[in-house]
């Protein structure tokens, strides 16, 4: 088979050719706008719903709609993996994680048919909804918008009603995100003193405001039906009625008169002020050192990011002069600033690779000829490569560029041993007077080396192959390099017999001079005669002693690196983040004003080129946060020096105390929530319904399993509490007043968070009519109390009259695993197995006393990873003993295929001795490194090994004369394929510190 394919190729030579400079010239020109990323997408199947519940506690978010949600709606959605759920201040958020290999669109029909169900749901927050698709780091742009003409309110209009629906419609962008939008509202600000002072109730306000619009979402009022306009028909036309809203100013809807005033005159300005404001914020944005906005663009799954953030910014220059007053600001985070920097860096290191290669097998073979023939070997098979990648739709990204780049040193491999043993053969052939044509000698040589390289490239696929069926987090890094790397060694087969001996058939049967050997070949050839091989050979005590110390040596070395570490080295991303937090119950106005002032001084570091800050979250945004946690995005000048700017950087944070802060990369950061499983071996994890009781038997049980053997360290994981006002009605006060608890709750609501009445609608454009209470009704813990409550009489009663209003401590968040409350009792183990220290603590937890509707469950946190260790296992003994075999196959003896197989780990003795260098033998670097010296080495020591036997037939030499004369004769094809390959990953080893080339 292989045979004919090589005959074939050289037969039709020139449409060879013609096909592989076709598919270089259309490769590398489809090639430049191939989707790229910076990481594959490594975050399971998920479907996130929010449902935006503004004024409502921790506790009645959980309540009130995360619990109907969980129980009635979305648990037990097909293909359902895990239910998560958080429930913060204002927000519920539910996590549906379904199993890997869902089909995400699937998965969200199955939740949107549910959700279709939640008009069950109280009424006190917006509908839910499903947040799109995104991408594992979905974060594509951050753009800063400032103005010293405009007011906050004026720039988020513009924001929510121009840039935000032109940036949703380019393709790839799943979300666009406004920290600090101010939405312009009409408010009726209510003073309870001037109510009283009137005789007007807060209904009578209520229901005023809301009629004097065409329509209000208040059941209640008679604007909930607002009716059509109509039309008239005469005999000749058809006019339809349009009616037109005098109301779009403050004043206008102050002179609105209140309804049933008893024959007096009371306009809505008498007892409330009417004015132009904002609504209460969930988050802010510091630009420029003050109050702005920050728009946040996410992408979907495998969108093209250097697309993208072109066509964003294409946009906002299409919209620039609509924009006057307004300072656009694109530098705050710009991920392919990095991309860019770090696909030119690997195109250099590539370009760079090669002509060393090709300058390489020139100088030693002393032949441009053998040069070309190798360098168009590996372009083409790289390219083709790559280009296979693209046209299946594939995202490029580090991990595929590391395999196409360790996948460098087989193709060069491969393409060196080839061209030599054509050349070598034809030069043979000259010299004997063979009299077959140059054709055929072509084709034999092409066709010699083929079996050996052949198993070899089997051998090594097969030791890569379990990595593509890894789970989790782990396998979404690991499957890339390996289709990559797989994908470029068959090509490169491929072309080792097609084009490379239709190349060395044009280019070397009529060469000259093919005698002349260069000085390298010539020093080669005579150290391998007389001193390194014959030293070797016959002397068995040499041997072992040598892999006596290979063994020792590797042994020594291996150990200490051994051990958890990052496996992705830190990208050197000039786009960096600062997660802050503060106290729990710390203030909006706090909160900015802190990062104000450290945004300013990290501005004012030599070396950062700009800064921005979001504190809290926004609508449908990627953070479930209250307004004391927030992030600092730092973007570092090119000529800064990296880690002496982030040290600086360090210093600065480390002057606010009060504020925690974490400094990492995005990507960084994405990666960790990824991986949200516990990291202890032993969890015990309380379920229940009331906080109090599981945190007293959470307690419990730490003390019951700390007396267990093995047990080391066990802690509480108990939720954060913050500050809350609490209010409750006393019935019989509220009976004797004619009140219900309804009616103060509803009251106090309306005064204290607000209640939309109604809206406006203006140049396309919704604005809110909103009854609030007063900025003084609401300023102070101390204002509450005093707060008035309509009585059915037509009169006010104080809030304190009828309620309490108390400080208690309340959860900041409360989240939910599978539906329920829980708390988790975590402990490290040592000195014991974990199956027996996790029956012992079964045990201590089964005879502990629970209330009804609580107990506790052992959670085996790292059975998945163990599971996934155990398939690995398994499927790397099989791809063993599958190497055993094809060895065997390969030397057709088992004896030396037991010798050769014993001898493949001595061969990463070196890989292991200089990974510290590249961060340790469990880097991703040194274990891809690793992988490309075994595969050099099976190449070798099977080539070897057939060229032996190739010599044994022939009847030349016998025992030591053979090796010694066969691995004169292989010496020079094989080290200098092993230098080449050196030499091609030498430019990313010399600029290793270059972005794009840290692995």
């Amino acid at each position: 088979m292989m045979r004919a394919i090589v005959r074939a190729s050289v037969k039709v030579r020139v449409f060879v050719v013609g096909v592989a400079v076709a598919l270089l010239a259309i490769g590398l020109t489809q090639l430049r706008s191939a989707p790229v990323d910076v990481l594959p997408e490594f975050m399971p199947p998920t479907v996130q719903i929010q449902t935006e519940a503004l004024g409502l506690s921790a506790a009645e978010v959980e309540q009130l709609i995360t619990v109907p949600m969980e129980q009635d709606l979305l648990n037990g959605v097909p293909w359902l993996d895990q239910i998560r759920s958080e429930s913060i201040i204002g927000l519920s958020s539910v996590d549906l994680i379904f199993q890997p290999g869902t089909d995400i669109l699937r998965a969200r029909q199955m939740v949107q048919e549910r959700l279709s169900q939640v008009m069950g749901l109280p009424n006190v927050g917006s509908r839910p909804v499903m947040i799109q698709p995104l991408s594992s780091t979905s974060r594509v742009m951050m753009i800063g918008l400032s103005s010293k003409n405009l007011s906050p309110i004026d720039m988020s209009v513009l924001a929510r009603w121009k840039i935000r629906p032109r940036l949703m419609g380019i393709p790839g962008v799943a979300n666009v995100a406004i920290w600090g939008q101010r939405d312009r509202q009409l408010q009726v600000q209510v003073d309870p003193d001037r109510l009283s002072k009137y005789g007007v109730s807060l209904d009578q306000v209520i229901n005023t405001t809301g009629n004097a619009l065409w329509s209000s979402p208040l059941t209640f009022v008679e604007a909930s039906t607002p009716g059509t306009g109509g039309f008239i028909d005469t005999a000749n036309q058809r006019f339809g009625v349009q009616h037109i809203l005098p109301i779009t100013t403050p004043k206008q809807l102050a002179a609105v008169t209140i309804e049933d005033t008893s024959g007096r005159t009371l306009r809505l300005g008498d007892v409330a002020g009417v004015v132009e404001d904002h609504q209460p914020l969930i988050g802010d944005a510091v630009v420029d050192d003050g109050p702005n906005l920050v728009l946040v663009i996410q992408k979907f799954p495998e969108a093209n990011i250097l697309q993208v953030t072109r066509d964003v910014e294409d946009a906002l220059a299409a919209l620039a002069p609509g924009l006057g007053g307004i300072t656009i600001d694109t530098r705050l985070f710009r991920p392919v600033s990095f991309m860019e920097t770090a696909l030119h860096n690997l195109g250099v290191g590539t370009l760079l690779a090669l002509v060393l290669v090709t300058v390489l097998l020139g100088v030693v073979f002393w032949s441009w000829r053998v040069a070309l023939v190798g360098l168009a070997s590996v372009a083409v098979s790289l390219v083709a490569a790559a280009y296979v990648l693209y046209l299946r739709g594939v995202t490029f990204n580090v991990m595929i560029l590391a395999g196409l780049v360790v996948a460098l040193g087989a193709v060069v491999g491969d393409a060196v041993i080839d061209t030599d043993t054509v050349k070598r053969r034809l030069r043979a052939s000259r010299a004997s007077g063979d009299s077959r044509s140059a054709a055929a000698v072509v084709v034999d040589a092409a066709v010699e080396t083929r079996a050996p390289l052949a198993y070899a490239t089997v051998i090594i696929l097969l030791a890569v192959a379990p990595f593509a069926f890894q789970a989790g987090v782990a396998g979404s890094f690991s499957r890339p390099v390996v289709v990559a790397y797989t994908l470029a060694v068959l090509l490169s087969v491929l072309v080792a017999l097609t084009l490379t001996p239709a190349l060395a058939f044009l280019l070397l049967s009529g060469e000259r001079g093919e005698g002349r050997t260069s000085r390298p070949v010539r020093w080669l050839q005579r150290r391998a005669d007389r001193r390194y091989v014959p030293h070797y050979v016959g002397r068995r005590g040499s041997a072992l002693a040598t892999v006596a110390l290979l063994v020792v040596v590797g042994g020594l070395a291996l150990v200490p690196q051994v051990g958890s570490r990052s496996l992705l080295p830190a990208p050197r991303e000039r786009d960096l983040v600062v997660r802050l937090d503060a106290a729990p119950g710390t203030s909006l106005q706090e909160m900015d004003r802190v990062a104000t002032l450290m945004s300013r001084d990290v501005r004012a570091l030599s070396g950062v080129a700009d800064v921005g800050v979001h504190v809290g979250r926004a609508v449908t945004s990627d953070q479930v946060v209250n307004v004391n946690s927030g992030e600092l995005w730092v973007s570092l000048a090119r000529s800064a020096d990296y880690g002496t700017t982030l040290a600086a950087i360090r210093r600065v944070l480390g002057g606010y105390p009060g504020v925690g802060h974490e400094l990492m990369t995005y990507e960084k950061d994405q990666l960790a929530a990824a991986e949200t499983g516990s990291t202890h071996p032993l969890v015990v994890r309380v379920f229940g319904h009331d906080l109090g009781v599981l945190r007293a038997k959470a307690q419990e049980v730490r003390r019951a399993i700390s007396t267990v053997d093995g047990v080391v360290d066990p802690r509480v994981e108990v939720p954060v509490q913050e500050p809350t006002l609490q209010i409750e009605v006393n019935l019989a006060e509220a009976e004797r007043h004619g009140i219900k608890p309804g009616d103060v709750r509803r009251a106090a609501a309306t005064l204290l968070s607000g209640l939309l009445v109604g809206n406006l609608y203006e140049q396309q454009k919704v604005f809110d009519v909103v009854v609030w209470g007063a900025p003084a009704t609401r300023a102070s813990l101390a204002s509450v109390p005093n707060l008035l409550i309509d009585t059915p009489s037509g009169g006010h009663v104080r809030l304190r009259d009828v309620a309490s209003a108390r400080i208690a401590s309340s959860p900041t968040v409360i989240r939910h695993n599978d539906v329920s409350r829980s708390i988790d009792v975590t402990a490290d183990v040592r000195d014991r197995s974990l199956g027996s220290v996790t029956h012992d603590v079964q045990s201590r937890v089964r005879a502990l006393d629970f209330p009804l509707e609580h107990h506790a469950e052992v959670i085996d946190a790292l059975a998945p990873q163990r599971s996934g260790n155990r398939r690995l296992l398994g499927l790397a003994l099989a791809a063993v003993v599958g190497i055993f075999l094809l060895l065997q196959a390969a030397t057709d003896s088992w004896l030396v295929a037991t010798l050769l197989f014993l001898l493949v780990p001595l061969a990463a003795v070196g890989g292991v001795l200089t990974a510290p260098l590249a961060g340790g033998v469990m880097s991703a670097g040194a274990l891809l490194c690793i992988l490309l010296v075994l595969g050099v080495f099976l190449r070798n020591s099977l080539l070897l090994l057939a060229h032996y036997r190739a010599r044994a037939e022939e009847g030349e030499t016998h025992g030591r004369e053979l090796v010694v004369a066969g691995t004169r004769e292989m010496a020079v094809p094989l080290l200098v394929a092993t230098v080449a390959t050196a030499v091609a990953v030498l430019p990313f080893v010399v600029f290793g510190t270059l972005a794009g080339e840290e692995i």
